[in-house]
């Protein structure tokens, strides 16, 4: 009777951590439903140059970040000072394929990012693409991913898109479980982001190669810690000011 015992607690132990690995490395969607970006809390002037900031929880950070003002797009915010306004509309767990388990265009912040009416767009996604129960191939992804981006350029505001790719996953493949992200296809991911960017004449920055290296940045292998953040703020403030002359 013990050793049946045993065993079956064995069994819910395994079942736990499991389960639990899955909440880490899958990611939760409806917490960011429950506390997206802030998005209020900054006049917005008729002469401001208006800054979507499109992307996931590496964009919205909801797993290392300690508050808002150290994601990303808020540092880029900072940065570029007075005359601009950055707007942070990454959704944690979303995709930019439209196939995905939680494609990006269904989300209310996608529909903001159109309503804000950008001058500006930084499109950061695919990460969550890499899923195997999203990723069916480079030409799938590259077909969805343009119909993400088509709905940006068809907006009359938009005078800049801005393609980066995601930053690699500092995670060990030979532990990832199915529905996490895998590293190995993060290359693939970056290849085709460049080639969308080349054939529609975009600008590309290749966010994949310019963390290669710094693991220190992301501490869960994943998320951006404020440092990492800061790194990727620098980065893109560094193509908008020089793209702007």
């Amino acid at each position: 009777m013990r050793e049946l015992l045993r065993k079956n607690w064995l069994k819910i132990v395994v079942v736990f951590v499991l389960v639990l690995l899955v909440l880490i490395f899958v990611g939760l969607p409806y917490f960011n439903s429950a506390a997206g970006p802030d998005n209020d809390n900054e006049e917005v002037n008729a002469d401001d140059t208006r800054i979507a900031a499109i992307g996931d929880s590496i964009t919205y950070d909801l797993y290392v970040a300690a508050s808002e003002d150290d994601f990303y797009p808020q540092q880029l915010d900072d940065l570029l000072g007075d005359g601009y306004v950055v707007h942070n509309f990454g959704v944690s767990n979303y995709a930019a394929q439209s196939s995905s388990d939680f494609p990006y265009e269904t989300t209310e912040e996608y529909q903001e990012s159109l309503d804000f009416n950008p001058e500006i767009v930084i499109i950061m996604l695919g990460t969550n693409d890499t899923k195997a129960t999203n990723w069916d191939g480079a030409e799938q992804f590259k077909e969805e991913y343009i119909e993400l981006l088509e709905t940006y350029q068809n907006l009359s505001s938009v005078s800049r898109i801005i393609l980066a790719s995601p930053p690699p996953a500092f995670i060990d493949n030979e532990v990832t479980i199915s529905g996490s992200i895998d590293p190995g296809v993060m290359v693939n991911v970056r290849d085709t982001v460049e080639e969308v960017a080349n054939e529609f004449d975009l600008e590309f920055v290749d966010i994949y190669e310019k963390m290669s290296g710094h693991s220190e940045y992301f501490p869960d292998g994943i998320h951006p810690d404020e440092e990492g953040s800061a790194e990727l703020a620098d980065i893109f403030y560094q193509q908008i000011v020089d793209e702007t002359g």
